[in-house]
């Protein structure tokens, strides 16, 4: 196990980090997926009493890795807010202005439903659905078929993988999921739940324990 684990693709270079997010070194971006800011709020408007807490534990830790690394940029591959506009917007739009000599852009995902000039007006730098640089691919969804030679990094799933222990002991754990050509990054949202993929002959799991990023290459 260890605290992170780095990794290269055509020049340039990853870390790939126990926050649940990825710090492209090579481009200084911070990369993250599925915030889902507002699902609380969503929740409790229909009648289920979750708090903000989650969201406000998410703040502190993109704030840690912004702190951590100083990154030029910081890319969100989707599902920013859970839904319609709500007071999770001027939070997320007074976080930005701390922060205002990085740009955030977004890529736009199924959950991102309002109209661009609505991202625009808090800051946010519009991508559209697909950013592409070299031949690497970002998305929100996983793409079907990707290029030969490139890598298509995305979020959407939510990936998590079960770990099975001694006496019928196991965990259900988060994961960076990479298969053939496609990097699938954790869900950074606290209120966000996990979609366990399984391994398979092509897969190499990065399961996050804690702190600890763990290594599955094998059936």
């Amino acid at each position: 196990m260890q605290n992170h684990f780095e990794f290269t693709f055509s020049e340039h270079s990853f870390y790939l980090l126990p926050q649940k997010a990825i710090y492209w070194d090579t481009e200084k971006t911070l990369i993250i997926a599925d915030l889902h800011l507002g699902k609380a709020s969503h929740f409790r408007k229909n009648g289920l009493p979750l708090t903000a807490q989650t969201s406000k534990k998410d703040y502190i830790v993109l704030s840690h890795l912004i702190d951590q690394f100083s990154p030029n940029r910081v890319l969100i591959l989707g599902d920013l807010f859970h839904s319609d506009y709500n007071n999770e917007w001027e939070q997320f739009g007074e976080f930005l202005k701390s922060y205002s000599t990085i740009s955030f852009e977004l890529v736009f995902g199924n959950h991102d439903i309002l109209s661009a000039d609505k991202y625009n007006s808090i800051g946010l730098v519009n991508l559209g659905s697909v950013f592409e640089i070299d031949n690497l691919i970002f998305t929100h969804h996983p793409l079907e078929v990707v290029p030969l030679n490139a890598l298509n990094i995305c979020g959407h799933i939510h990936p998590g993988i079960k770990i099975e222990g001694m006496a019928r002991q196991s965990a259900r754990l988060p994961c960076f999921y990479k298969n053939l050509n496609n990097l699938i990054i954790p869900a950074f949202g606290s209120l966000t739940g996990l979609h366990l993929l399984k391994q398979t002959k092509t897969s190499i799991i990065y399961a996050i324990n804690g702190s600890k990023i763990i290594e599955i290459t094998s059936l």
